[in-house]
């Protein structure tokens, strides 16, 4: 269970996604390039003072020793310098000065060369990124004009991308240990020249650490893009099944991938849960760690039994057809590729210090990928629509329309029955396929018409709504097809899956099993959770105080400052000009007066208020002395802390829940009935900053909603 709060100085904007990619893409790279060429100047400058005091220290060293040979009393002062010295002292110096600038005007030589790989960085960060975005947008407009050119598109991204980003991330990670190694070396120079370079420079080494952490996170994110190439396996709850498993199965499948000139699959796997569907690329099998690969078809058994033979192999078909012709490409290079690169871009893109090089590449690689999202859905409806009609030549555009159609029926009923299961694994039986059959209504479906605009489910891909796919199949929605979909249960739906797998029972039992041992692990995590939130507050009061110090000394100082004009006032009339004018004493005294009392008036007030508690929580209720009844934690939906001028806890209730009143005129607690918020206001929470404060405050009501969601269960901590 998760408690959402939100803290901040105001509710701010949320920039368009597109300003954002800017900022990364070019407002980054574009102030780190600025940041570069000071730096070129600043460098070349540094050479240029070297390079003067190597062309002046040997001359002054001759004038200074001539000097101190001269006049051995004379007085020298450098230029810059508050002490002067003696000649021979100061000849001295100079020769010091004249060994420094020869030891570090090669390292000044070599410091002002870096700078000029901060530029090539940002460049390449830049061009790597607006290249990517470019290209890849021009590739989704190209991949609208045909399936071929769709994977031909997306074959060029697929390979160019990573290269890309890689050199996006590369260059941002050059820049940034470049300004770093720049700003970090001209320490070295520190009190050797000027003394506002020296401020700088000791202000880039506290920054040093964390430039170069990032830099080191973001090339170490590089594995991360060139990840890119591979998808990952997709985690598929089932369990695979031979042909001395399940010998009518694969007869069945190989039968009617025979007649479709289609490839059968490499794999078949029957599960409880999700859809049909087919993939070409690597399956994880949940329950062992299994990893498929080649062609896997995927079956779910509650469907198994309430589809007839004709029904069936329309499904199957269907399914099959996505290996034949052109669709074995779409289905082996493109579709797991596509989901792979979305779910390696969300890793890329993760929070932390270590990854803010790295997520200017996410937000590219996501970019990129938006751009074949018309193109993907515009050709996967083709597609679906295409497999449609391939499975209704082997079994007949009827029975495929009305498959659809009684899946969709199904459906409510699986999720139904398996989601009772999950919430209460032990009180389920031991099959739930037959327990989903079970929950089929006696006289049939009800009516199959309020799923017609339903999609069927798909791990990796959509499908368009069962209405068009049975349009496109030039089926009537007439009143003999939803009788057909809605008809009852017969014995032979009940019998018949036995003809496909040899252990019908023995696998439904397995399937079943698995399922309520998933759930149980679930629950058993869940009520630890749920357990350790709802204890995480004392069952004693915690009292909140306002934090009222620094108002208190703050008017305490202004007492002072009044009470300090009036004395001016009264000791130096004439300096202030109101020596001879009684009338604008006695105003000025007054206004000294009412400042002083008015102070302490304040300063008083708020004193006594913090003697009494803000808030005070208990496990079940959060009351105020600013408010004439409780507000019980079950009835807050939400809540905010914001904080500015003054510390605002805002509540928001839900529509049932009974509003308290604000006591007092000048409460600083208010109550909106029309927004139904709670909102109460001070100058601070005691000991506790505003990101602690509203903490404190979520932990109360998460542990409200623990506790809750315990006793609904039964449970208790």
């Amino acid at each position: 269970m998760i408690t959402r709060f939100w803290m901040g100085r105001g509710n701010g904007l949320r920039l368009p996604p597109i300003v954002l990619l800017l900022a990364w893409v070019v407002g980054a790279p574009t102030l780190l390039a600025g940041l570069g060429a000071w730096e070129v100047e600043r460098g070349h400058e540094t050479v240029a003072t070297y390079t003067r005091r190597l062309v002046e220290l040997p001359v002054s060293l001759v004038q200074l020793r001539l000097l101190a040979a001269t006049d051995p009393f004379a007085s020298v002062r450098f230029e810059g310098a508050r002490t002067a010295y003696g000649a021979a002292l100061a000849a001295d110096k100079a020769q010091e000065a004249l060994a420094g600038a020869e030891r570090d005007r090669p390292l000044a030589s070599a410091r002002a060369w870096i700078p000029y790989a901060t530029l090539v960085g940002t460049m390449l960060a830049m061009l790597a990124g607006l290249v990517a975005l470019v290209g890849a947008a021009a590739a989704g407009l190209w991949a609208r004009r045909s399936r071929d050119a769709l994977l031909a598109s997306f074959g060029l991204v697929h390979r160019a991308l990573p290269v890309l980003l890689g050199l996006q991330i590369i260059g941002l990670s050059l820049a940034v240990l470049s300004v770093t190694l720049f700003e970090a070396g001209g320490l070295w120079f520190v009190g050797r020249f000027s003394a506002g370079e020296a401020k700088l420079l000791f202000g880039a080494l506290i920054i040093a650490v964390l430039a170069v952490w990032a830099a080191i996170g973001a090339v170490r994110g590089l594995r991360g893009v060139f990840a890119l190439f591979t998808p990952e396996p997709i985690d598929v709850n089932g369990q695979a099944l031979n042909e001395r498993e399940a010998p009518g199965l694969w007869r069945l499948v190989r039968e009617l991938a025979g007649r479709q000139d289609a490839l059968p699959p490499d794999a078949v796997i029957v599960g409880l849960t999700g859809g049909f569907f087919v993939m070409e690329g690597a399956v994880r099998l949940a329950l062992d760690g299994t990893i498929l690969t080649g062609r896997t078809l995927y079956l779910p058994a509650p469907y198994l039994g309430v589809l007839d033979g004709r029904e069936l192999s329309a499904v199957i078909g269907h399914e099959l057809a996505h290996f034949a012709g052109e669709d074995t490409a779409y289905s082996r290079r493109f579709t797991p590729i596509y989901a792979g690169l979305q779910r390696a871009l969300a890793a890329l893109g993760g929070s932390g210090v270590g990854n803010i090089l790295t997520r200017p590449a996410a937000y590219v690689g996501h970019r990129s990928l938006g751009t074949f999202d018309a193109a993907v859905a515009r050709w996967s409806r083709v597609r679906e629509f295409e497999a449609d009609r391939r499975g209704a030549l082997v079994s007949g555009t009827v029975p495929a329309a009305s498959a659809l159609l009684r899946v969709g029926c199904l459906g409510p009923v699986v999720g139904k029955t398996l989601g009772s299961a999950f919430a209460a694994p032990d009180a389920a039986g031991s099959d739930l396929v037959a327990g989903v059959l079970n929950a089929i209504p006696a006289v049939g479906f009800p009516d199959p018409a309020a799923h017609l605009d339903e999609r069927q489910e798909h791990p990796t891909d959509t499908h368009p709504p069962d209405r068009q796919r049975i349009a496109a199949l030039g089926v009537p929605l007439d009143d003999a097809l939803f009788t057909h979909a809605a008809r009852p249960l017969g014995a032979e739906n009940r019998t018949w899956p036995s003809a496909l797998v040899a252990d019908w029972a023995g696998l439904c039992r397995n399937l079943s099993a698995d399922f309520l041992a998933g759930a149980r692990a679930y629950r058993a995590s869940e009520r630890a959770y749920l357990e350790v939130t709802a204890a995480a507050v004392p069952t004693e009061e915690t009292l909140v105080y306002e934090n009222g110090a620094p108002m208190i000394w703050t008017m305490g100082v202004l007492a002072v400052l009044f009470a300090a004009a009036g004395a001016a006032f009264v000791l130096y009339p004439r300096a202030v000009g109101i020596a001879h004018d009684a009338l604008a004493q006695q105003i000025l005294t007054a206004v000294v007066v009412a400042g002083v009392i008015g102070a302490a008036l304040y300063a008083t007030l708020v004193h006594r208020r913090g003697r009494s508690p803000l808030l005070v929580l208990t496990p079940e209720t959060l009351r105020s002395p600013l408010l004439d009844g409780a507000v019980a934690w079950r009835d807050v939906a939400d809540f905010q802390v914001s904080y500015g001028k003054r510390v605002t806890l805002t509540l928001a209730l839900t529509p049932d829940a009974p509003l308290p009143r604000a006591t007092g005129l000048l409460s600083r607690a208010g109550v909106s009935r029309r927004r139904r918020q709670v909102i109460v206001h001070a100058l601070g929470a005691r000991g506790l900053k505003p990101d602690i404060y509203a903490a404190l405050i979520g932990r109360y009501l998460s542990a409200a909603r623990a506790r809750a969601h315990l006793s609904t269960t039964g449970e208790t901590i």
